[in-house]
C-alpha cells in the first residue's frame, strides 16, 4: 500500500488490525503521531480583556521586548496538513480497476465483500473509498454478480443501470445489446427510459433499444461461468464475437444473411464448439494457427 493512502487510511480510522499494527511499526509512524497529537491540541487559549488592559498599563513605561517565535513547528505542521489534504484527496477519489483479458476470468472481492466475476474482455472500475454509502460499480463487457446485503448497489453501464440491494444477477453490455437476469433476490433494471424488476429466473434483453422477449432462465448462475453459454435467437456474428472473447482467437465469417442461432456451445473446446457452428449453417472451415474463417461450402 503507497505512503500517502496508508496515511489517509490511518487518520481516517479504516485501517484493518493487521494493517494498523504494520503501520505503528513503520519508521515514520512516531513523528505522525506526535504531530498529529500536537495539532490536535492545539486551542486557543481564553483572553481575560481586563487583566491584558491592567498589564499593560503597568508596564507602559517599560521597554517591551518582541520574542520571535521558532517557526520551525509551524511550518512543519502547514506541511504535514497540505500533505494529508492530498493523501486524503487522493485516497478518496482513487479508482480500482479490474479485467479479464481475452480467454480468462477474473473473480475479485469487493469492500463489503460482495463477489464479481468478469468474462472475458471485461472491465469494472470502482471506489473503496466510503464505499458502504456509495456502492456503485463501472462495468464494460459481462459479470456476474454476488452482492452482499446492505444499501443499494449500482451497476452502472453505456447501456444502461442496474440497482438491487443484496442478490445475485448477471449483466452483459456489449456494442448495442444489454443483457441482465435475475438468479435470487430482485433486480431493477433502467434502459433507454424503460425500467423493470425482475425475480429469480427472469431476463431482461434490450438490442437497439428495443426490449426482446426470452424465456425463463433454469440455471443458478449463468453458464458461462463453467464455460458452457446458452444463446437465444441470437445474431450468429454475435456468437462468432463471443467465441473470439472466449477462446482467443480470430474468427473470419464470409458476409451473409444467416438465421439466428439458439442453443448451448461449449467454451472450453473450440473443436467442438466450431463443429456445431459449421454443422447448423452448413459452412466450411479453414484454421491457420489460430485464424479461423468460415465460408460457405
Amino acid at each position: 500500500m503507497k505512503e500517502d493512502v496508508k496515511l489517509a487510511k490511518w487518520l481516517n480510522g479504516e485501517m484493518s488490525g493487521e494493517e494498523l499494527r504494520a503501520f505503528e511499526a513503520s519508521a515514520g509512524f512516531e513523528t505522525y503521531r506526535k504531530i498529529k497529537e500536537y495539532s490536535g491540541a492545539l486551542s486557543a487559549p481564553d483572553t481575560d480583556i481586563n487583566a491584558i488592559y491592567q498589564n499593560v498599563t503597568r508596564n507602559k513605561n517599560k521597554e517591551v521586548k518582541v520574542r520571535t517565535l521558532n517557526p520551525w513547528f509551524t511550518k512543519v505542521a502547514a506541511m504535514l496538513l497540505v500533505a494529508l489534504g492530498v493523501s486524503y484527496f487522493f485516497y478518496a477519489t482513487h479508482t480500482t480497476n479490474q479485467s479479464a483479458t481475452l480467454g480468462e476470468h477474473t473473480e475479485f472481492l469487493l469492500p463489503d465483500n460482495s463477489t464479481v466475476i468478469l468474462n472475458a474482455d471485461s472491465e469494472a472500475t470502482f471506489k473503496t473509498w466510503n464505499w458502504n454509502n456509495n456502492r456503485t460499480i463501472k462495468l464494460d463487457g459481462e459479470a456476474y454478480f454476488k452482492v452482499a446485503k446492505g444499501k443499494k448497489f449500482d451497476v452502472v453501464t453505456n447501456l444502461g443501470t442496474v440497482t438491487v440491494v443484496g442478490t445475485q444477477f448477471n449483466v452483459k453490455a456489449r456494442e448495442d445489446r444489454f443483457d441482465v437476469t435475475c438468479f435470487e433476490g430482485k433486480v431493477m433494471v433502467k434502459s433507454n427510459g424503460k425500467e423493470i424488476l425482475l425475480t429469480p429466473g427472469q431476463s431482461a434483453i434490450f438490442e437497439g433499444g428495443n426490449n426482446l422477449n426470452v424465456p425463463l432462465e433454469d440455471d443458478v448462475q449463468p453458464g458461462w461461468i463453467n464455460y458452457e453459454v446458452n444463446f437465444y435467437n441470437e445474431d450468429l456474428y454475435n456468437v462468432i464475437a463471443e467465441m473470439e472473447r472466449q477462446y482467443n482467437v480470430t474468427i473470419n465469417l464470409k458476409q451473409g444473411e444467416y438465421s439466428s442461432f439458439t442453443g448451448p456451445l461449449p467454451m472450453n473446446d473450440l473443436d467442438t464448439a466450431l463443429d456445431n457452428i459449421t454443422t447448423a449453417y452448413n459452412l466450411k472451415l479453414e484454421k491457420a494457427g489460430d485464424k479461423i474463417v468460415l465460408t460457405s461450402e
